[in-house]
């Protein structure tokens, strides 16, 4: 999905039992919804379906059958309540809420509150990938970031690492982080399209496997699931045997449980011992045009 592509619903006017004062809790009164979620507008606009995309008109409905039943005394708890209602009913995975009162104080058009809410992540849903890069490692890792925000939705992201070349000591130092990300494409689908990433990155073929290079964008778990093809094998065996892998991946998800070994990150980093591997957490500010 595009994470620029949003659906709005605006001007939602609906009367409803709002406020602390007594008389307004005898009579109804109008207020105002906006609302914007994500939406893969790419699938909605190739296939022409109401199938492809979310059906606003039933969250519309959803929304004014429950703000009119309603009974709360401030803006602040009914755009909550809304948010989850969406989240939990539609699955949205994330929601942008207006609500306002209209003339609710003298001299103003309306008073309101805009809030943003995600539907919580669970772990075992997450894809996460593996970074590199020691030719302009600041441009290549800049580049990956934000071609993978465009295409999949990014949940978190890692520091980057310095760590030590493995095998070819004779090159530059390497940039490494991890991100997790969700999505519903298939291991082999993610795999072609990092390799397309890869190749835009400038990265050519070398004989020499260790060599330097632009970009280096690996798959190392799929969902919490344990896959081995002839093209690749998940969870990937960097995990447990390269730092540059496993402490960016304790960093943002400690406690996830790796598929096959039945660990944490934070339990296999304890017992890591490769004193050969050198690694170190770069400042915060080391990648500057980021996302």
């Amino acid at each position: 999905m595009n994470s620029n592509d949003y659906i709005t619903l605006n001007g939602l006017k609906i009367k409803c039992i709002i406020g602390i004062f007594e008389w307004e809790r005898r009579r109804k009164q109008d207020v105002v919804i906006d609302l914007k979620f994500p939406c893969d507008i790419q699938q909605a606009s190739k296939h022409d379906r109401i199938q492809n995309t979310t059906d606003y008109k039933k969250i519309a409905k959803t929304v004014i059958s429950f703000v009119e039943k309603s009974r709360f005394f401030l803006l602040e708890t009914l755009a909550e309540k809304i948010a989850d209602l969406l989240l939990d009913q539609f699955r949205l995975s994330e929601v942008f809420l207006s609500v306002s009162k209209p003339g609710a104080i003298r001299g103003s058009k309306s008073v309101g509150v805009n809030i943003q809410r995600r539907l919580p992540v669970s772990e075992g849903t997450l894809v996460i990938l593996s970074l590199g890069s020691n030719i302009y490692p600041s441009r290549h890792l800049n580049l990956a970031l934000n071609a993978l925000n465009e295409k999949y939705e990014l949940v978190k992201v890692s520091r980057v690492y310095e760590t030590s070349p493995v095998k070819l000591k004779k090159q530059p130092p390497f940039w490494n982080m991890v991100v997790a990300i969700q999505t519903n494409d298939n291991p082999l689908e993610i795999r072609e399209w990092l390799k397309a990433l890869e190749r835009k990155a400038g990265r050519i073929p070398q004989k020499n496997p260790y060599g330097p290079r632009t970009l280096d964008v690996d798959l190392i778990l799929w969902k919490n699931q344990i896959k081995k093809t002839s093209k690749f094998t998940i969870p990937h065996s960097d995990i447990a045997t390269k730092a540059f892998v496993l402490f960016p991946l304790v960093e943002i998800l400690p406690n996830l449980r790796h598929p096959k070994l039945k660990k944490t990150m934070i339990e296999i980093a304890s017992r890591f011992n490769n004193i050969h591997q050198k690694i170190k957490q770069l400042p915060k500010d080391s990648l500057l045009n980021s996302i």
